[in-house]
């Protein structure tokens, strides 16, 4: 049976990127009795990975921009991991504008998703939502609002939900609030900005916040409570691509962190009594992870309640590196420095049972070969123990920036996304280290 040059040029790329695939999860770095590699199948085309999440039965969803040179239009990638391990791939994401999906994952197996729809021949620019499940399939969008230009959104694991955005017609920032299994309620225009974050943690408390002008601003809306008013603080020096996050702890405290890379970042903390406090990080934040993460510093909350921050700075002899820093209730901060390779870059950081933290991160490391090979880091920390460094990226692989990271729920262990170069393209495969050892008393 003969073959066409062109199935058999097809036959071979395919044989091509299974080859990687199974090097990926077979390769033996020097950390191999603490990481394990597992290979994402049917995954090249991969342009910037975007979350990775797990649901409360140890289901891990991730999701990304796709684009392919063998294939067209640009698509929303999907993968699965099982609880006790395999990755598989549901189908693409359909209608909506890949760039903008932001997928919760809500007790115990369900999945909200929450993005542009799909230009259309009106281009209403409309905002869209999608109830679905941790495997990957996804119910029939329905309309938020039309003319929206940049959203915001996050979810507990009950299902209570926030979603906020801008109007291409309006200055106000739009809102819209859901308790778990009811329906999103109507939009309501809670304050005038661009620049924005929303947050709300297990209990169903929830923040706006926003940049008014030259300072931060925010409202704070308690469990069954009402909006508070809006408190205006610190001050920004340099607006210029200001990125915003937001964090709500279990306990009430607020984190919202704010900066631009190459300009001063910094974070601002609500206690308990509703003072808010802010504290400059860095006076030029250096770079960060790829996707809807750019924000130049990342927040986090341990098991426990504790508050950081993790954002790429410099040493004290200019080096660039990655840094945490412990944040309490007066926003004083103590960074150690955790990457130890020069030119580290922030990627993502996680927190997991028994007060496990990990962040990753990328760095050059190049050699005579390939002076632009890149490889992919994680530092691992027990429950309130020392953190531990390892190098995720097998020899001989060229990592890119961006990976994400989260906790199984059950086992504890770790699970690193890590995209890497097929020829031209890139592929994700994963690591998944040990349980985070509980510190000694």
């Amino acid at each position: 049976m003969s073959h066409s040059p062109s199935s058999l040029r097809s036959r071979r790329r395919r044989l091509a990127v299974a080859l990687v695939l199974l090097g990926l999860a077979t390769a033996a770095p020097a950390q191999a009795a603490r990481w394990k590699l597992e290979s994402i199948g049917a995954s090249k085309g991969v342009a910037e990975l975007q979350d990775l999440a797990f649901d409360a039965q140890g289901r891990a969803l991730l999701s990304w921009n796709g684009m392919s040179r063998a294939r067209a239009p640009l698509f929303g990638g999907l993968a699965t991991r099982d609880p006790s391990g395999g990755w598989q791939r549901p189908s693409d994401l359909e209608g909506i504008q890949r760039t903008t999906a932001q997928i919760h994952l809500v007790a115990p197996a369900r999945a909200l998703l929450v993005a542009h729809e799909a230009a259309t021949k009106a281009n209403l620019r409309r905002l869209v939502f999608a109830e679905g499940r941790s495997d990957g399939r996804f119910g029939p969008l329905t309309p938020l609002d039309d003319f929206v230009g940049t959203l915001w959104s996050d979810a507990n694991a009950a299902g209570d939900a926030i979603v906020a955005w801008t109007g291409e017609r309006s200055p106000f920032l739009r809102v819209a609030e859901r308790a778990a299994g009811q329906p999103f309620g109507a939009a309501r225009e809670l304050a005038v900005g661009r620049s924005a974050a929303v947050a709300i943690n297990a209990r169903g408390d929830r923040v706006l916040a926003w940049r008014a002008g030259q300072r931060l601003a925010a409202r704070v809306r308690l469990a069954g409570g009402e909006w508070g008013d809006t408190v205006r603080f610190g001050r920004i020096r340099s607006v210029q691509n200001l990125r915003l996050t937001a964090l709500m702890a279990r306990n009430g405290r607020v984190l919202l962190t704010w900066g631009s890379v190459r300009r001063p970042c910094g974070v601002s903390v609500r206690d308990g009594a509703g003072r808010w406090r802010s504290r400059t990080l860095e006076r030029r934040c250096g770079p960060t992870g790829a996707g809807e993460r750019r924000a130049p510093v990342l927040p986090v909350a341990d098991a426990r309640g504790a508050t950081y921050v993790a954002w790429t700075g410099r040493t004290r002899s200019g080096r660039r590196a990655v840094k945490l820093a412990r944040i309490r209730a007066g926003a004083s901060a103590r960074p150690i420095v955790l990457s130890r390779e020069r030119g580290a870059v922030l990627d993502d950081v996680a927190a997991g049972p028994r007060r496990a933290l990990a962040v990753t991160y990328a760095a050059p490391r190049p050699t005579r070969a390939n002076p632009l090979l890149v490889a992919t880091f994680a530092a691992l920390r027990g429950g309130g123990g020392a953190f531990a460094r390892d190098r995720l990226t097998p020899h001989g692989f060229v990592a890119r920036r961006g990976s994400r990271v989260a906790f199984h729920p059950l086992t504890g262990k770790p699970v690193v996304a890590l995209p890497f170069l097929i020829g031209l393209d890139v592929a994700v495969g994963a690591a998944v280290g040990p349980a985070a050892p509980i510190a000694a008393r």
